[in-house]
């Protein structure tokens, strides 16, 4: 279904260039349900923006393809992507209380991809005042409440955002989303600020969609533990480059790059002998002044002299799995 080959964004600064996005190359199938892993600021959130061509000014999308259902992305024109977003391949964005509109009623605001792309339109008759397209759409806006569980979905309706608890926020940009059926879902961190028990519930209602629609997902998180129960395969980005990918048991149970492995170590777990969290020594590199070699390497225990100098390729560890690292063991 997607196919991202060689995507580079960059954004030029005072300070130099920033590779936010950096010759990331993935591929997702059809209701498959992929992780995106990682630190903040290591490209996650701009790789799906890159997706979708919503890349902020300055940055710009400088190479690479986006194959999505065998045509490219980025020769599409800006009408075709305006046709695109939302109806074929739909967002879930991270911060509900900034996504909505907070002078709109809830409502009216997840019917307007219905709106947009012409959806009821196309399924009913309406009268020269559009009262019956009208009916039609709340119709399909309470549908869509009730389905991602939004509790008394004529009521909610019209309400507003401020009305909305967190968990009720992030429930209606899923129904949003979901709003035309769109084959490709991308969510950019749908649990952050969210208590546990709320986490657990959008995580299963993802879940179901997924299994319910047969709709693809990519899902960003910068926690590993999220990915391994949720997803079927991990890809771990640092510093904007894709160091690892493949199913999740493989990453799991058998991690190569040095990176990975700190994420793992550093998950508190209940069970089992009690061991001191270990954090991954050093800090984040700034993307500004990315050197050549591995951008790990500063941080990395068993770097050497050629990982600070040389471009690392992809290795292939098996069938599916792959990694970016000199001291793979």
């Amino acid at each position: 279904m997607l196919k991202i080959k060689n995507l580079c964004t960059h954004f030029p600064t005072e300070r130099g260039l920033v590779k936010a996005v950096n010759n990331v190359s993935l591929s997702l199938g059809s209701g498959e349900i992929l992780g995106l892993v990682g630190e903040s600021g290591c490209g996650k959130s701009m790789t799906l923006l890159s997706i979708l061509r919503l890349v902020p000014y300055p940055g710009k999308i400088v190479a690479g393809r986006i194959i999505f259902n065998g045509s490219d992305i980025l020769q599409k024109s800006p009408a075709e992507m305006r046709m695109l977003r939302g109806k074929e391949i739909a967002m879930i964005f991270q911060d509900p209380m900034t996504t909505l509109n907070p002078v709109f009623k809830v409502g009216e605001q997840i019917g307007e991809s219905l709106r947009i792309h012409g959806i009821m339109g196309q399924k009913i008759f309406q009268d020269k005042y559009g009262y019956k397209k009208r009916l039609a759409e709340k119709k399909r806006v309470l549908e869509l409440m009730e389905e991602v569980g939004i509790p008394s979905p004529d009521v909610r309706y019209q309400e507003y955002p401020h009305q909305f608890s967190g968990g009720m926020q992030q429930r209606a940009l899923i129904a949003i989303a979901l709003s035309c059926n769109p084959k490709l879902l991308l969510a950019d961190e749908p649990t952050t600020a969210l208590d546990v028990t709320i986490q657990a519930q959008i995580l299963a209602l993802l879940e179901q969609i997924n299994r319910e629609h047969g709709t693809s997902i990519i899902l960003v998180t910068h926690d590993l533990g999220v990915a391994a129960e949720f997803c079927q395969r991990i890809a771990v980005m640092y510093a904007g480059s894709l160091v690892e990918e493949g199913p999740t048991d493989e990453v799991i149970e058998r991690p190569y790059h040095p990176y990975t492995r700190g994420l793992l170590r550093s998950i508190p777990r209940i069970t089992g002998e009690k061991k001191r969290i270990e954090p991954i020594p050093g800090n984040v590199p700034d993307l500004a002044g990315l050197a050549d070699g591995c951008p790990f390497a500063p941080r990395c225990t068993l770097a050497h002299n050629a990982c600070r100098t040389e471009m690392i390729p992809l290795q292939q560890i098996s069938a599916h799995h792959q990694v970016r690292c000199l001291c793979v063991s």
